[in-house]
C-alpha cells in the first residue's frame, strides 16, 4: 500500500497557526514523524482559505523548503488552484519527485490546466470521482467520470499508470449504504482501468461516529481487498499501522507474510 501522509495540511488549526507563525519546527515535525511511520509520500497543502493567492504560493514554497530538509521522502502539492500549483511545480521541480493533488471530473480550464502540468513534468496526479453536481451516489456515475477524466488526461499526454483515482467517501454516519459504494467504485476502476491506482482519504468515512480509528482501521482493510492503492492517512496512527499491515496480509500483498510477522516481532499489535 502506498502511504501518503495528510498532516501537513493548513485546513487544520495546528497548521494553519504554523503558517501564520512561521513555525518551522512544528511542521517539521509533522513531516518527520510521517517519515518515520512510513509515509512514501507527504502531502503538502498551504491553504488556510482566508489568504491571498501570493499568501498561498509563499507558504507552500516555504513548506516545500522545509521538507526538502528533512525528510527524503517524495511530495505531494496539493491545490485545487493550477496558478497555485504551477508555482509550487516550479519551486520543487529537479529537487524531489513529486505528484499533484488534485481535479475532479468538471472538466473546465483549470482542470485541464493542471493536467497539462502533470503532463508536462510527467509527475503523478490525483483525481476525484466527482464533477460540477458534486459526488455521486452510484458506483456506475463515479466510474463514469473516472473514465472521462482519463480519457482528458490520455488526449493531453498522460498514461493510465500516472493517474491515481480516488472513488471518494462519504461519512456512514449519514448514509450506511456509503462503504459499500467506495468498494465497489475501486472495484469499478480496476477493471475498466486496470493500469491506473485507486487512493482515498481515510478519514472521511468515519465522520460523526464514535471509535473512528476503529472503523477507518477496518475501513481500510476492506478496501484494501477490493483492489486500493494507496490511502491518504495519518501514518502515525497505530490503529493506520495495523490496519495498513492486515490489508495488505489480506489482499495478498504480503509475500510468505514477511510483513505481518516482522510487525508481530516488532510489537504493533500488542495490546495498547
Amino acid at each position: 500500500m502506498i502511504i501518503i501522509g495528510e498532516r501537513v495540511n493548513a485546513t487544520r488549526k495546528r497548521i494553519r497557526e504554523a503558517l501564520v507563525n512561521k513555525d518551522r519546527d512544528l511542521i517539521a515535525s509533522e513531516i518527520a514523524m510521517q517519515d518515520a511511520a512510513g509515509a512514501h509520500w507527504i502531502d503538502l497543502n498551504a491553504g488556510t482559505g482566508s489568504g491571498t493567492t501570493q499568501q498561498e504560493m509563499d507558504d507552500i514554497c516555504w513548506i516545500i523548503d522545509i521538507a526538502l530538509s528533512c525528510t527524503e521522502k517524495n511530495l505531494v502539492l496539493d491545490s485545487a488552484d493550477p496558478v497555485i500549483l504551477n508555482h509550487a511545480a516550479a519551486h520543487v521541480d529537479g529537487r524531489r519527485p513529486w505528484m499533484l493533488n488534485s481535479i475532479n471530473g468538471e472538466l473546465t480550464g483549470k482542470t485541464k490546466e493542471i493536467i497539462d502540468l502533470a503532463s508536462t513534468h510527467q509527475v503523478p496526479l490525483i483525481a476525484l470521482a466527482m464533477d460540477a453536481e458534486g459526488i455521486p451516489a452510484t458506483t456506475e456515475k463515479r466510474t463514469d467520470i473516472c473514465m472521462a477524466i482519463m480519457e482528458e488526461c490520455k488526449s493531453r499526454g498522460m498514461s493510465e499508470q500516472q493517474v491515481f483515482f480516488d472513488p471518494l467517501v462519504l461519512p456512514i454516519a449519514t448514509d450506511t449504504k456509503q462503504a459499500l459504494v467506495t468498494f465497489s467504485t475501486i472495484a469499478h476502476i480496476k477493471k475498466h482501468l486496470p493500469k491506473a491506482k485507486t487512493t482515498l482519504g481515510l478519514s472521511n468515512v468515519s465522520h460523526g461516529l464514535k471509535k473512528r480509528s476503529l472503523v477507518n482501521g477496518s475501513f481500510l482493510i476492506a478496501a484494501a481487498c477490493y483492489g486500493l492503492d494507496s490511502a491518504i492517512c495519518d501514518p502515525t496512527r497505530k490503529s493506520v499501522q495495523r490496519a495498513l499491515i492486515m490489508g495488505d496480509l489480506l489482499s495478498d500483498r504480503d509475500r510468505y507474510c514477511r510483513k505481518f510477522s516482522r510487525a508481530v516481532r516488532q510489537g504493533l499489535f500488542n495490546e495498547g
